[in-house]
């Protein structure tokens, strides 16, 4: 972390880690501890959620969204802000930022790097209730667009509710990541017909009718994020 003297010692820092893991004097006033509550909650949740306020000033990453811009490069934070990858992007992301905080304005957004798909984001606004504290803007709330439709954990917990064996949860894995049993088949390394028994005794086990019932039943489970979490924040 630096100090720019030309902001009267606001910090800057150098990478994504750095500003979700500083506890300064202002981060260390807030709330009386509903900061804290507010950010545990968050990093519950198995979506990529980010809290920031004016000009994408970012006030906290949940572990769906450290992960994301620490592995990805459509998005990162510098000098404590939200950066997009082009200038184009970062109009469009600081006009949605800025039209939720004046004109409670939702909105959805793409952010692409040349050559690559582009990843989905949503902005929505917040009352000034949630944080009066934080800062004299509003707080808005970032969604990241999730890498996939089910997680492993959600798989896991799903199995072992049902009594799931190894290979039935694994051949479900790749069921809720869209695969198709014959590609499921060359993967784990089984006949066809194998995977189709087991997708047969999933559908028994689970009271489920079809393979997309199945894989609906997993994607609406609640979010399970204790085990991969970087660990609570602790008050200072």
């Amino acid at each position: 972390m630096k100090t720019d003297p030309s902001a009267q010692g606001i910090p800057l820092f150098e990478s994504t880690v750095e500003v979700i893991n500083y506890v300064g004097p202002e981060r260390r006033s807030r709330g009386n501890g509903l900061w804290q509550l507010l950010a545990a909650v968050l990093d519950e949740v198995d979506y990529g959620l980010m809290l920031v306020a004016d000009g994408g000033r970012v006030l906290h990453a949940n572990h769906f969204a450290r992960q994301m811009l620490e592995d990805g490069h459509w998005l990162e934070i510098r000098a404590g802000k939200l950066r997009a990858p082009n200038p184009k992007c970062q109009t469009q992301l600081l006009d949605a930022i800025s039209g939720a905080q004046h004109k409670d304005a939702r909105t959805m957004i793409n952010v692409a790097l040349e050559g690559k798909a582009a990843v989905g984001l949503s902005v929505v606004p917040l009352p000034i209730a949630v944080a009066p504290d934080v800062h004299t803007q509003r707080p808005v709330l970032i969604t990241l667009q999730r890498s996939q439709l089910v997680e492993a954990l959600s798989v896991g917990a799903f199995a072992r509710a049902h009594g799931l064996s190894r290979r039935e949860e694994e051949v479900l894995g790749c069921l809720c990541a869209g695969m198709k049993p014959s590609a499921i088949a060359q993967k784990l390394q089984i006949s066809e017909g194998t995977i189709r028994t087991h997708v047969h005794n999933l559908k028994v086990k689970a009271h489920c009718n079809s393979m997309v019932e199945l894989v609906k039943r997993v994607a609406v489970l609640p979010p399970i994020m204790t085990a991969l979490k970087a660990g609570p924040l602790a008050p200072q």
